[in-house]
């Protein structure tokens, strides 16, 4: 079996052939990733990232380390999976490919998720939802609402909201027929079903851990069946794990252990340390519920004789199996022990998290760096072959790129959401879209409460966090048909597309109390911010100014009549 080092790509080839060679690598990579042989994908996708040595092949470099980056995160490789993933986000345009930027980020994501990064995963996975809105591809959509429902529990422990993400993900992947994202969606609703279970085991609660372990297993169950149809080996071996992991939680250690075996040999058959490494766990698991508990011993301590080959992941979820043996068999010293080892470990993986967070933000600042630098030189001896030629004609085409290149700054640097310049283009253009299309449209306007005050008391860095807090918590509960804008300061437009008033009315409620509930406590002790909304429906064609201008004057009522609150426009 190889094992998951860094992938040795071949020498780039100097002889015409070398554009052949390099179409080859990338369909073999695009195809290992349908077909879950990702250890082959990942020399695929680096002999074809070796042979883009020329300016003109930035195309398919860009699809070489997009595709690089996702079978390294497939075969466990999380910090290579990030660094090649966030170098290929680097390098895409915002607009004009927005579907591989949404592609990748869906990958980084995922792995910021598995290193135990939830922040840091729950932003790529917002802007990967950014991008597929703009691509507007239903299965990027349905990839994106997928990472986003998984980090989305892990950053901020929201189930509810996290179930909504995924099963929106997985109603996408069914109605385009993409068996992979629907496996993918219907197994991450498990997993967090299975950690919030395990949870409540935890606080003492068996019973709603019986329920949320019995929700994890359907998931589970029914990702399997899409496994099989697909016939995907790392969704198989996937699918097998977790099957064995929920069935030790429900006590059904037959149908554990041959699931455990199933994912063994799938797992050898593919190449996937990961997944086998993870057996290993699930198999010392499953001794210890059958009472085996020097078996399950050894088992561990045989997985932590793995040394450097092992996972950060691994490693303390091996000491915690080996810290409940100890206890659960009354060898209470030795219990000790490895607690007073897990702590160590675990400063060890802080410190490597936060190395990889700083190299993540060197690596963006850089590598933008470099592009804005190389633009700014090109676009000056643009302008200056255009003054010593006067041609007028090249010069006209010079302007239209530099407009190109503001129009593509659509997006609020601070939250993420789109920014007033894409409002302006997008609310006229719905707008005069009404009584072509069914439903209609409500003109939204949310203002922070006080927001000065907040500033004033706390400092900026805790306002601006707050705005980045609402901003997420607006976007994880509007539709991808929805717009989300800041315009300007503490304030926000929401376009919403909705067939009656009264549905806007119930959105703008959900929206109020989720930023009045939230733990503001978490950004700041003494922090609580609340929103005031005014809200114009529109059902036929009008100009935005009217709308916008109805809009605010609704959300000055709503100040007026003692904030927190919604306003109709034309109510009292």
């Amino acid at each position: 079996m190889s094992t998951d080092s860094n992938p040795s790509p071949v020498t780039p080839a100097a002889s015409p052939a070398s554009g052949r060679m390099l179409a080859r690598y990338l369909r073999d990579a695009r195809q290992a990733r349908q077909s879950g042989q990702h250890h082959l994908g990942r020399q695929a996708a680096a002999n074809a990232l070796a042979l883009c040595s020329q300016p003109q092949q930035q195309r398919q470099r860009n699809e070489a380390l997009v595709l690089l980056a996702l079978h390294l995160l497939r075969l466990g490789q999380l910090t290579e999976a990030v660094q090649y993933g966030l170098e290929a986000a680097a390098g895409l345009d915002f607009v004009a490919q927005a579907g591989a930027r949404a592609d990748v980020l869906c990958t980084v994501a995922m792995a910021c998720n598995e290193m135990g990064l939830g922040q840091d995963a729950l932003k790529y996975a917002l802007e990967a939802l950014s991008s597929a809105r703009i691509d507007g591809d239903p299965l990027l959509l349905s990839w994106a609402l997928n990472r986003a429902g998984l980090a989305t529990f892990s950053a901020l422990g929201d189930l509810e909201q996290s179930v909504s993400l995924l099963q929106q993900a997985q109603l996408q992947a069914s109605q385009v027929g993409d068996t992979i994202a629907s496996f993918s969606a219907l197994t991450n609703l498990g997993v967090n079903y299975r950690a919030a279970g395990m949870q409540q085991e935890v606080l003492g609660n068996p019973e709603e851990a019986q329920r949320l372990f019995l929700l994890a297993r359907q998931q589970f169950e029914q990702a399997e069946a899409l496994a099989r149809q697909g016939d995907n080996l790392h969704s198989l071996a996937t699918s097998q794990i977790n099957l064995a992991e929920i069935h030790t939680n429900l006590g059904d250690l037959a149908a554990a252990t041959t699931a455990l075996q199933r994912s063994r040999e799938l797992s050898v058959q593919g190449h996937f340390t990961h997944i086998l490494r993870n057996t290993e766990l699930a198999e010392a698991a499953l001794l210890h519920h059958s009472g085996q508990h020097e078996a399950a011993a050894q088992a561990l301590r045989s997985l932590l004789a793995q040394g450097e080959l092992l996972e950060f992941d691994m490693v303390v979820l091996a000491h915690e199996g080996l810290y409940r043996l100890y206890k659960d068999a009354g060898q209470f010293q030795l219990a000790l022990a490895e607690l007073e080892q897990l702590r160590r470990i675990e400063k060890e993986l802080a410190n490597q998290r936060s190395s990889t967070q700083g190299w993540a933000i060197r690596k963006e600042l850089e590598i933008t760096s470099a592009q804005l630098t190389a633009e700014r030189e090109r676009l000056q001896a643009e302008r200056e072959r255009l003054r010593a030629a006067r041609l007028e004609a090249e010069k006209a085409l010079a302007d239209a790129r530099m407009n190109e290149l503001e129009q593509a700054a659509l997006y609020d640097p601070l939250t993420g959401v789109a920014n007033r310049r894409s409002l302006d283009l997008e609310g006229p253009a719905r707008l005069a879209r009404l009584g072509t299309e069914t439903g209609g449209l409500a003109v939204v306007v949310v203002d922070l409460d006080h927001f000065k005050s907040i500033n004033d008391r706390f400092g900026h860095a805790v306002g601006d966090e707050a705005l980045k807090k609402v901003a997420q918590l607006i976007t994880l509960r509007t539709r991808s048909s929805d717009l989300v804008a800041r315009f300007g300061g503490e304030e926000f437009v929401l376009l919403l597309q909705e067939d009656v008033v009264e549905s806007t009315l119930a959105c703008c409620e959900r929206l109020r109390l989720a930023i009045m509930d939230y733990s503001w406590q978490d950004v700041h002790p003494l922090l609580h911010v609340t929103a005031s909304f005014g809200v114009h429906w529109c059902e036929v064609p009008q100009t935005w100014e009217q709308a916008l201008r109805a809009a605010d004057l609704a959300l000055y009522t709503a100040k007026r009549n003692g904030r927190n609150r919604l306003q109709l426009s034309g109510s009292s």
